[in-house]
């Protein structure tokens, strides 16, 4: 186990994880004024309750913000909640799933933890910051159906949960929608932000372009994996090897979950089968996990 502490300008972070197993198993917390953005993973909170205390300590944390349901993202919210006394905002549609619990794979036990039941109330879409700024909620489903962005206009900054991640991507779980994540990447970046506060990676800068470039990887890929099935017949497997390369560990430790079959099989999965009206940008893609 190994945490990292973060600082940009009036935003302090914290990257805690467990043993890197082919993909960037770290998450990031963010305190920003008295708010503080998503909350780590459950078997983390050793390192997460240092980092919530000291910024208690220093700013005061008087709200908690969830970007999604997910444990390494909410995994620590209800202990948070009970630490300080304070609301744990997330957006509606993670409620429920929050309240009662959802359903976690096995290997995400083993990375992130299972989280407590956390009673949490709905994001508004906008909140005041102490630094005299606004919080701005911006739904970005592709990832999760309940993945919300937050964003400063004031700064320029744009918290993007597992929105972004990397430029170019191999795995993908089962449940994620690729086109979905493209429109959300597509959406975020009309915002004006100059620097991301990635859920995983930290803070990127270039933050419109970076979101864009993703979303262009994205749409060439899945013009190719279409053109490749519908017009030239190859099966999933053989455009699998061509564009992205074998299976390496990950889908055997995942029981499949997280997977480059995944990905190629979201790319045909669309109401749109005309591939020719995909785009073809790339020719071999290089990804990045």
């Amino acid at each position: 186990m190994s945490s990292t502490r973060i600082s940009h300008d009036d935003v302090a972070g914290l990257k805690s994880g467990r043993w890197p197993i082919g993909l960037n198993t770290s998450s990031v917390c963010y305190r920003i004024g008295h708010t503080l953005i998503d909350t780590g993973p459950p078997n983390q909170w050793k390192a997460v309750r240092r980092f919530v205390e000291d910024e208690h300590e220093a700013h005061g944390i008087e709200r908690v913000v969830c970007t999604h349901h997910h444990e390494d993202h909410a995994g620590n919210a209800a202990r948070i909640q009970e630490l300080l006394d304070v609301p744990v905002y997330a957006p509606e549609t993670s409620l429920k799933r929050l309240q009662e619990g959802f359903s976690i794979e096995w290997y995400r036990r083993v990375v992130w933890g299972t989280p407590p039941l956390l009673n949490a109330e709905p994001l508004p879409e906008q909140l005041p910051l102490s630094i005299g700024a606004t919080l701005h909620a911006h739904p970005a489903p592709g990832h999760s159906d309940d993945m919300v962005c937050l964003h400063v206009p004031e700064r320029r900054w744009l918290f993007t949960a597992d929105l972004f991640l990397s430029p170019r991507v191999a795995y993908l779980r089962f449940d994620e929608d690729v086109y979905a994540l493209a429109q959300s990447l597509h959406a975020m970046a009309q915002l004006p932000a100059d620097v991301l506060f990635c859920g995983h990676r930290g803070v990127v800068d270039a933050g419109a372009t970076a979101l864009k470039q993703k979303a262009r990887y994205l749409e060439a890929l899945c013009g190719q994996v279409k053109r490749r099935y519908h017009r030239e017949g190859q099966s999933l497997d053989a455009i699998q090897r061509e564009l992205l390369g074998r299976e390496g560990i990950l889908r055997w430790f995942t029981g499949g979950d997280f997977s480059k079959a995944n990905l190629i099989a979201a790319c045909v999965r669309s109401k749109n089968d005309n591939a020719n009206d995909l785009p073809d940008m790339i020719s071999t893609p290089t990804p990045m996990q």
